[in-house]
């Protein structure tokens, strides 16, 4: 019997979504036992233990690579991801890819041991320069860069150990490009079930700030293809992509009547805001994780469920 190719076509598309509809089903059950918590723990000098506090403001003393928190900032994890975001004057967000559900980054004790494939997982991304996943930056001539300097900067968590993380960053003391000085509050929050990552914004002083998502070489860039609606998406799935070179996708979520994306610039995607109240949202998915996104269609299919939800949490 002769299989025209459109036949063909309908069948592999089939097939793909079945996939895709596993693999989204598999991550709902095996992300909704675990809690979903957020780590934030400091010490007073390399000799001391790790507490964990519910609240810190950086002090002027701190430096890069001084152990002062043990993976340099504050963690978040649900079943499926975790994430961290540098408390400096980086002040961008990094990926811990998680292979399994439960909570692992209150165990990490030893500044960079991260950076090698453990039972739980591993760092999965390279940020540099760049604005890593979702990082809050600054717009310098028509490059978004790092802050560099973050005078007046603490984390306070609103929750944790439940089927909900949320928590604040405020920083002041920014300058900006015009040698105005500004600063915002930041509330992220995360649920058990999806590997989103939402982030709310107030910024005063004028700066203009930006978000966007690294680019790494051999990477495909991927965006959202209807014109309608409040939500647009920009994203990248690259085969080799992560650290640990195998599969990882990565996506930053934003408002229209907010943002206006940009292009590539410092190796970052970005999106630049035109108000100084604004939200956007970004997630991970690695292959080695529980979400069963092993390709590029599987991610696609992660994005589209995500931009609908997010378009339903809007309406």
């Amino acid at each position: 019997m002769k299989v025209s190719g459109f036949a063909v076509t309908l069948a592999l598309a089939a097939i793909v979504a079945g996939c895709s509809g596993q693999a989204l089903e598999t991550r709902t059950t095996a992300s909704s036992a675990a809690p979903v918590v957020v780590d934030l723990r400091v010490r007073d000098n390399p000799d001391a233990a790790y507490v964990a506090v519910n609240q810190f403001t950086v002090p002027a003393s701190h430096e890069i690579g001084d152990g002062m928190m043990p993976y340099e900032g504050i963690g978040w994890e649900n079943g499926l991801v975790g994430y961290r975001l540098y408390l400096d004057g980086r002040l961008v967000s990094d990926i811990f890819g998680k292979q399994l559900p439960g909570p692992a980054l209150g165990n990490i004790a030893e500044y960079g041991s991260y950076h090698q494939l453990a039972p739980w997982g591993m760092d999965v991304l390279k940020v540099g320069p760049s604005l890593g996943i979702g990082g809050i930056g600054i717009m310098r001539g028509d490059q978004p860069e790092q802050f560099g300097a973050v005078p007046n900067l603490s984390a306070s968590i609103a929750k944790s150990g439940g089927t909900d993380g949320a928590f604040t960053i405020s920083a002041g003391g920014i300058k900006g490009p015009s040698g105005n000085t500004g600063g915002f509050v930041a509330n992220y929050a995360i649920g058990s079930n999806s590997p989103l990552t939402r982030v709310r914004v107030n910024a005063g002083g004028n700066l203009p700030l930006a978000t966007g998502i690294v680019m790494h070489d051999g990477a495909e860039l991927l965006q959202s293809r209807s014109a309608s609606g409040d939500w647009r998406y920009v994203a990248t799935w690259g085969d080799m992509q992560s650290e640990n070179k195998d599969g990882l996708g990565m996506a930053l979520f934003y408002r229209v009547d907010q943002a206006t994306y940009g292009g590539l610039a410092n190796s970052t995607h970005y999106v630049a805001f035109n108000q100084p109240k604004f939200e956007y949202a970004f997630l991970a998915s690695w292959e080695r994780d529980l979400s069963g996104v092993k390709s590029r269609q599987a991610f696609e299919a992660l994005l589209t469920q995500e931009l609908a939800a997010l378009e339903g949490a809007t309406e």
